[in-house]
């Protein structure tokens, strides 16, 4: 089973931990691979370690702890599974006002203020409609209505181009669907947000500029890779989601929409895209992020907003954002 529980709900996860017990029982092998330490410890007997496609061990699972098993992976101590956060939110940069999308099972009358240099975090459980939310922002889904006040003033975003030529950036949920283009190497799939800043005045492209700007990328980003013309497709889960928000840093936005951004990436790689939002937030960006795994959201948001069948059912404080809180508002509209 591999990452089976990334897109299920609590309920969901713990009647699969059921069937896999009873599989157990009934003399069937499991091989369970999971980036989430607390499944891990849960439902394992044994625990391979591996690191950098290399084994690096295997230990009883009660010889484990959360703490242990990532130091392992990342070759290193881990004081802190986050970084130490130095943003300041400052003014409201965007203003969303009763967006209701034009799917009625969708989500419906939406109103939240984003601050300059702050991380938004939205949570809620599968079915939530906060990829639909996000992909609206980004002008990808069509909405019934509502609004969007930018820096005081309302602007109009019907499509990606839109969203583009108002400095906003959508890192989408599945980078191997609607992310990557893995038949293409590091620096095309580098560049391509940005195709008109590369074009000559004879409609070519500018390849020493996108070489250029592709190797300040992955240095700045600690991509690693063993050349830029490596086809993405061959770079672990972590490097090819570097190389997106890379892609998207080169359109110099100043909101970023990242939808569940560390999702199927291994401990290590978390804490390093977690360090680039952190620093994000510091330079101002302005930043909402999608989130389904609890420490998550309570760990790198300023903000977090909860929302439950299309329905927002509240914004809390980071300092008094709890999981049990954001569960009783995740849950407020179900039946």
């Amino acid at each position: 089973m591999d990452e089976p529980t990334s897109s299920l709900t609590g309920n969901e996860v713990e009647q699969l931990f059921k069937i896999i017990r009873d599989l157990r029982k009934r003399g069937v092998s499991i091989i369970y691979i999971s980036h989430k330490m607390e499944e891990i410890l849960q439902i394992s007997d044994d625990v391979t370690i591996m690191r950098d496609g290399k084994y690096i061990g295997t230990w009883n699972a009660s010889e484990l702890t959360t703490d242990l098993i990532i130091s392992k992976m990342v070759g290193r101590d881990l004081t802190q599974r986050f970084p130490e956060r130095s943003n300041i939110p400052g003014d409201v940069v965007l203003r969303v006002e009763n967006l209701t999308s034009s799917n009625a099972r969708s989500f419906k009358k939406i109103t939240f203020d984003l601050r300059k240099g702050e991380v938004l975090g939205i949570s809620g459980l599968v079915g939530a409609q906060r990829t639909e939310l996000v992909e609206a922002i980004f002008g990808l889904r069509t909405i019934a209505e509502g609004k969007f006040i930018l820096n005081g003033k309302e602007v109009k975003i019907k499509s990606p181009a839109d969203a583009k030529k108002y400095k906003i950036a959508l890192l989408t949920e599945e980078r191997r669907v609607t992310g990557i283009f893995p038949v293409l190497p590091i620096v095309e799939n580098t560049a391509i947000a940005d195709l008109n800043g590369y074009q000559t005045s004879y409609f070519f492209l500018n390849e020493k500029k996108m070489k250029e700007d592709t190797v300040k990328s992955v240095e700045k980003l600690r991509i690693k890779t063993p050349s830029i013309k490596e086809l993405i497709k061959n770079l672990s889960g972590g490097n090819q989601q570097k190389v997106l928000i890379g892609r998207w840093l080169l359109t110099n936005p100043d909101i970023l929409l990242l939808d569940e951004p560390t999702r199927g990436i291994d401990v290590g790689a978390k804490f390093e895209i977690y360090t680039i939002i952190t620093e994000l937030a510091k330079q101002g960006k302005s930043i909402i992020m999608i989130s389904s795994e609890m420490p998550e959201i309570l760990g790198m948001s300023d903000r977090i907003m909860v929302m439950c069948e299309g329905r927002l059912t509240g914004i809390l404080d980071r300092k008094n954002a709890t999981e049990r809180e954001i569960m009783r508002h995740a849950t407020l509209y179900m039946t």
